[in-house]
């Protein structure tokens, strides 16, 4: 049992080292629609952005597969089941999202450095920055962190409960720390935020599009509410 736990231990810190440099390259290409805003720079980046998101599903699924371990291909049907947690999940992050604009306004917390900086950005390239934001980022972000991670983490023999949870937890402060800088209230806002999204992918049976679909929603969200707000 302690040799079982030692490695799982290990299985978690490769996945989130793994997951750290991968995600360090992600938002990569929307820097170049701040090198000049013009529709070579934008195509020329999301070029890389679809090289990008077919490098990291192969990642994926090539990770799980060494792992032994099955996950949803692109072509399976989505069930009853995962559509509702798609909706629960929605339902928990719009909450999570309008919480946060209140709790931040009635405190007066700043913005992280990372809100500070695709603020800018937005001002400097908006549409290709919202493509970016709402399609491009998601995709990746899950790839990385809720499939390459958990298909590294939790293979057949870590795949009960307990562990699920562990990873659950270690996986949620890894998404935090690449979003937020030492304030305390964007730290609890990004890790529940990345628990609802790592209980989400194992409740969908490990479906990456059930999790895409959420975080693409969430992202989607956040405009529509900080707009408004």
């Amino acid at each position: 049992m302690a040799h079982s736990n030692k490695q799982f231990i290990i299985n978690l810190v490769i996945a989130s080292l793994i997951s750290l440099a991968l995600v360090s390259f992600s938002m990569a290409p929307a820097y170049l629609f701040l090198i000049k805003n013009n529709w070579i720079m934008i195509t020329i980046g999301f070029l890389i952005y679809a090289l990008e998101v077919w490098g990291l599903y192969w990642l994926y699924r090539h990770t799980a597969r060494v792992r032994h371990y099955q996950v949803a291909t692109l072509k399976s049907r989505v069930n009853i089941a995962q559509l509702g947690t798609v909706i629960v999940a929605m339902l928990a992050m719009v909450v999570l999202i309008i919480v946060d604009i209140k709790l931040s306004a009635i405190l007066n917390i700043p913005e992280t450095s990372n809100s500070q900086s695709l603020v800018w950005m937005f001002g400097e390239a908006p549409l290709p920055m919202i493509v970016s934001v709402v399609i491009f980022s998601p995709i990746c972000e899950e790839l990385i962190f809720r499939g390459i991670f958990f298909s590294y983490a939790l293979t057949d023999q870590y795949n009960h409960r307990n562990y699920q949870m562990i990873a659950v937890v270690i996986n949620s402060l890894i998404f935090a720390s690449v979003h937020v800088d030492a304030n305390w209230e964007p730290w609890i806002y990004y890790t529940l935020m990345g628990s609802i999204l790592g209980t989400t992918y194992l409740l969908a049976k490990r479906d990456i599009r059930t999790n895409i679909l959420v975080h693409m929603g969430t992202n989607l969200a956040v405009f529509a509410l900080t707009a408004i707000s």
